[in-house]
Formats: C-alpha cells, sequence, structure tokens
C-alpha cells in the first residue's frame, strides 16, 4: 500500500505561514499529507488514535474519486430520499391550507401561525437533546427513529377535529423532528472532507426544492380525494404523507451504515467497500481534519456545549441563519395562498409554484458547486443573498395595479433565491467547528436559528397588508441586507484571527510546538495551529 503514490502537493517547510498571511486555507494546518514536515509526527499521533489510520498509506486521485462516488450514489442518495420525506410533512400544512382546512378544523389564520410557533418552540427545545442521543446512539440508529416518529405523527393529524388536536400535532411532528438536520450534517462528515460539504449539503437541501415542487402535484391529486371514505382531501394529504415517511424510516434502519467501516449487512449486504478502500475513507478524512480520529460513542461533555455556545466565532454564522432565512417562511408558507389572493384557483396556487423551487434547486446548486471549487464562503453567501434582496425589492416596488402574471414572476424569481447560500453556510460551521462535540452543538445551534425565523416570520405578513404585503416585504429587504453584512464581517473577522494566530507561531521552533501541546489547555478551533476558512 505504502508504495503507491498519494497524488497530493506538498507544502515545502516555511510555506504554511506565508500561506495563512496571503489566502487562509481551508483546513486545519494537522490536515493531512498535504501538509507533512514539522506537522507530521503530530499527525501520526493523533491518527493513530483511529485503529482504521495508516499514516504510511498512500493512494491515487482516482481511488479518491471512486470512493466519493460510491458515498454519493450510496448514502448521499439515500439521505436525500429520506429528506425529500421530511420535506413533504414539512409543506403539506401549506398545501392543506387551500383544501379548507381551516374551515373544517373551525379556526382562524392567527391558529395557524399559533401552530407553527407551537412546531418551532417544541422543535428547538429538542433540538440540542436530540443530537447529544445522536453522538451517544449514532446517527444510523437515531435519524431512521426520528423518521418513523415524526411519520406517524403526521400520518395521526388525519383524526384532527379541532384548535386543540391540532396544536397537539403540530407539538408533536416538531418534538420528533429535532436533531433530524444537523444530525444528518454530522454523519456526513464522517464521509466527507470539509472541501467537499458545501455541495453535499446542496444535494441534501436540493431535495426540499424537489420535494416541495412534488408536494404541488401530489396535493393537486391528493386534495381531489375529498369525499373519500368521508374524509377530506386535507386528512388524505396529511395520511398518505404520514404513512409514507413511517415506511421510509423503518427502511432507513437497514439501509444507512454506521460509517465508512461498516457498511455489511442488512440490505447493504457485501457492503460498500473494499478494506483498502475503508482504510483510505478513515485516513483521507483524519488527515483533513484530525479531530475525526475519535470515533467513539460518548455524550457531548458540557465543555463543549459551553464552548459552542460562548464562541464568538460561531454567532455571526448563526445570525446568518437567522437574518438570512427569515424571508423563506413567509414567503414560501403563504405563496400558495398568495397566489390564490391574486386571483388563482386553490388547487392551481399549489402547481404554480413548482417553478420557483426548480429554480432554487439550480440556483442552491450552482452556488455551492463553485463554493467549494473555489474553496471560498463569504463573498459566495454575500452575493447569493443580494440576489435574493433585489428580488424581494422587486416585490415590494412594483405598482398595485401590476398584473398578477407580473407578480408571479417576481414571486417565483424570489422563491428560487431563498436557500440559496444555506449549504454554504452550514458547511462553513461545520469545516471551522472542532473538536466533534463542539461541532455537533454548533450545527444544532445553526439549526435553531434557522428555524426560529417561523416565528418571526410568520407574522411578517399581517392580514391588513394582504395580498401584496408590501409592508412586510420591505422588513425582509432589511433582514438580508443585515445577511450581507454579517457575511462581510464574518469573513474579515476570520482572517484576521488567522493572521494573529500566524503572527504569534511564526518564529516557533519544533520544540516551541512540543512544548505548546504539552502545555495548552486549547482544544479544537481554539487552538493556534487551526486555520479558519472564510
Amino acid at each position: 500500500m505504502s508504495s503507491e503514490k498519494h497524488e497530493v502537493n506538498e507544502h515545502k517547510n516555511g510555506d504554511l505561514f506565508h500561506d495563512i498571511e496571503s489566502k487562509g486555507s481551508d483546513t486545519s494546518t494537522l490536515s493531512g499529507a498535504e501538509q507533512a514536515g514539522p506537522w507530521d509526527e503530530k499527525l501520526r499521533a493523533l491518527g493513530e488514535r483511529n485503529p482504521h489510520y495508516d499514516h504510511e498509506l498512500t493512494w491515487t486521485a482516482q481511488e479518491e474519486k471512486e470512493l466519493v462516488r460510491i458515498f454519493d450514489f450510496k448514502v448521499l442518495s439515500w439521505i436525500g430520499v429520506m429528506f425529500f420525506f421530511l420535506q413533504l410533512d414539512r409543506g403539506n400544512l401549506s398545501n392543506a391550507l387551500t383544501d379548507n382546512l381551516m374551515l373544517d378544523l373551525n379556526v382562524d389564520l392567527n391558529t395557524i401561525t399559533l401552530g407553527t410557533t407551537v412546531f418551532v418552540i417544541f422543535f428547538c427545545f429538542f433540538e440540542i437533546p436530540s443530537n447529544m442521543i445522536i453522538r451517544r446512539v449514532g446517527p444510523h440508529r437515531w435519524i431512521p427513529f426520528l423518521m418513523l416518529l415524526w411519520g406517524l405523527a403526521t400520518a395521526s393529524q388525519v383524526w384532527l377535529k379541532d384548535r386543540a388536536s391540532f396544536l397537539i400535532c403540530r407539538a408533536l411532528v416538531g418534538t420528533f423532528e429535532a436533531g433530524y438536520i444537523p444530525g444528518i450534517a454530522i454523519y456526513l462528515t464522517t464521509y466527507y472532507k470539509r472541501e467537499e460539504m458545501a455541495l453535499r449539503l446542496s444535494v441534501f437541501w436540493s431535495t426540499l426544492s424537489v420535494a416541495n415542487s412534488v408536494a404541488g402535484v401530489l396535493s393537486y391529486f391528493i386534495l381531489h380525494m375529498r369525499g373519500v371514505a368521508g374524509l377530506a382531501g386535507w386528512k388524505w394529504l396529511f395520511l398518505i404523507d404520514g404513512l409514507a415517511t413511517a415506511f421510509v424510516g423503518v427502511i432507513s434502519f437497514f439501509i444507512l451504515p454506521e460509517g465508512p467501516i461498516a457498511t455489511k449487512g442488512y440490505l447493504r449486504f457485501s457492503g460498500y467497500l473494499t478494506e483498502r478502500q475503508e482504510l483510505i475513507a478513515i485516513t483521507r478524512l483524519i488527515r483533513d481534519d484530525p479531530s475525526k480520529a475519535d470515533g467513539s460513542k460518548k455524550v457531548v461533555p458540557k465543555e463543549d456545549i459551553l464552548r459552542a455556545l460562548s464562541s464568538p466565532r460561531i454567532w455571526p454564522n448563526i445570525l446568518i441563519g437567522f437574518f438570512g432565512l427569515l424571508p423563506s417562511t413567509p414567503i414560501a408558507s403563504f405563496a400558495p395562498l398568495i397566489l390564490k389572493m391574486l386571483g388563482f384557483s386553490a388547487l392551481k396556487s399549489n402547481l404554480l409554484t413548482i417553478p420557483g423551487y426548480i429554480l432554487s434547486l439550480i440556483i442552491m446548486s450552482t452556488v455551492s458547486y463553485s463554493s467549494d471549487r473555489f474553496n471560498e464562503r463569504a463573498f459566495h453567501g454575500a452575493a447569493a443573498t443580494l440576489y435574493y434582496a433585489v428580488c424581494v425589492a422587486c416585490l415590494a416596488l412594483l405598482p398595485l395595479d401590476a398584473s398578477k402574471y407580473s407578480l408571479y414572476v417576481c414571486l417565483i424569481f424570489t422563491m428560487g433565491a431563498q436557500t440559496c447560500w444555506h449549504p454554504v453556510n452550514a458547511a462553513w460551521i461545520a469545516g471551522n467547528t472542532a473538536p466533534v462535540g463542539k461541532r455537533t452543538i454548533a450545527l444544532a445551534m445553526y439549526i435553531i436559528s434557522v428555524n426560529i425565523t417561523a416565528i418571526a416570520g410568520t407574522n411578517v405578513f399581517r392580514s391588513k397588508d394582504a395580498p401584496r404585503f408590501i409592508t412586510g416585504m420591505w422588513i425582509l429587504f432589511g433582514s438580508l441586507v443585515i445577511t450581507i453584512a454579517l457575511f462581510i464581517f464574518q469573513r474579515y473577522h476570520l482572517i484576521n484571527i488567522n493572521k494573529k494566530r500566524a503572527r504569534i507561531t511564526k518564529d516557533w521552533t519544533a520544540e516551541d510546538w512540543r512544548h505548546y501541546d504539552e502545555t495548552t489547555k486549547d482544544v479544537g478551533d481554539d487552538r493556534l495551529d487551526f486555520v479558519f476558512s472564510y
């Protein structure tokens, strides 16, 4: 194995700090063979904590491409299927609203808004505890279990009768969906290097657009089942979506592997990888991020929780999630209702939102691919948000007597921008946070911030402003301007930290680094040899 050449360029001694000063890095200074030299023995010591790490192992670029391709087709594809059903369950309420759900339950729009608030409160409350359990039992078990539970909770809405039962079901769905998205993000980091994550997360989140598009078509036909077996169309919608989700959850127990070295068994049959590929999979990850050498299952220590909550380097990304995705809830949730108010029929309103989700898929994939390709996060996020802000401004600036078709075109382009930088920011957090426990909590914090926007977002559009909601649009525009400023701030914030660390350690010898290792209390991204991406 060791005789084969690993097609990686090696830095010459002394180049490392020059690179930090001039352009930064997407990896820790401990990140692999391409940063050999003074760090080689340190990497060996860290890596060999994992019994599957081989410090002398080499491989070709083609072998690595084949390995990543296996992960894409065998693991990521099924993750996409699972997320597809999550989004079906999340989005079916907005489709159900076009089928007289409010009239059947004798509730008003304020109750629907309260239901969204209840969902988010329970979702956020259980987000961090759920992710702590994931770290203990493993995402390959916990995620399918959550999926089974929220599928059954969704299906149970077939028995909704009044305001109280509606709110109870929203609380249950929120509780069981908590932990799923950050759990998936953590799960993917056990297969992919940091420079590969944004594109994979975009594939993961792109199924949101596919699900929303398909949901419009499915809801069109399912809502026509009103009266079958004495059930309303929206009850059929909840029942079918929920049972399908529960079924996929059960199947996922037998499809999701524990990790790259445990792919054999159940519906995976003889496994996905050869023994050599397993060694490559683990070794390349540890060379990219030595904190992944610790593959033990343990509860996230309280120190990691406190480090994540108090880190000034994480909070700008958290605020980006809140302000940047604040417009998504009112625009996506109320899009069918807005179209209905503009004069389109109830069932056609669901179908007419599909182009917006397709456009979102295209833009998000493009932004994420480019971000990984050029190893850049902040400017990609800021540029994508600028496009979003322009679209929202157009919705606010169109004349009051503009045709409904002009408004429709603007709405579609706005929907296309709503989550286009979301995977980039999530990958940015995952790549810049270590150790694993802190990363787990940081991603949970991010998803909490994103979902809290649902509470604020549902209160942006007020009934008195219908159907144009111009005041609300300007509020959303302001939140996007703040987001752009946060992207730019975080970039130069991290650049300054990198430069400061480089200046401190520029003249350090190997002996200085050994002394630092033996005496420092710094861990993960707090260490002086961790370099932040931007």
